[in-house]
């Protein structure tokens, strides 16, 4: 009995020992595969830090684009404005003459026609002698 004794506590040291080792080396498998998920997940960070400067980068590329052209419209839109401001009171200019001409026409003195356009004689000779015998 004694040598079954020995030789079972043999097999179950051996067993022990197997067991320990073989824990011991999930475990370290275990560890490293952690490790190299945790280098795994740090790279993916890195990248998308990467591609976060990359988008950034092209964002601040793209708001300095449309600022440049938002002032370009600005620029635009105050020409087009005086343009249209000139355009009118030309209009207007060229209205106004147009009646003290037609009137003159009519047979109106000065008198008549600066008093009917709210004008003063000055105006309305200066501008029957630029523009009287053109048409």
């Amino acid at each position: 009995m004694n040598s079954e004794f020995w030789i079972l506590q043999v097999i179950f040291d051996v067993g022990l020992v197997g067991y320990i080792l073989l824990s011991r080396y999930y475990e370290r498998k275990e560890r490293d595969g952690l490790l190299k998920l945790i280098e795994s997940l740090k790279n993916l960070v890195e990248k998308q830090k990467e591609l976060l400067n990359i988008a950034n980068l092209r964002i601040t590329d793209h708001q300095d684009r449309l600022n440049r052209i938002l002032d370009d419209i600005r620029k635009k839109n105050t020409l087009l404005t005086e343009l249209l401001s000139t355009i009118k009171n030309k209009t207007y200019e060229e209205d106004v003459k147009f009646k003290i001409i037609r009137l003159k026409h009519e047979g109106k003195n000065i008198d008549e026609i600066a008093k009917q356009l709210n004008m003063s004689k000055g105006e309305v000779e200066l501008i029957i002698k630029l523009y009287e015998g053109v048409d």
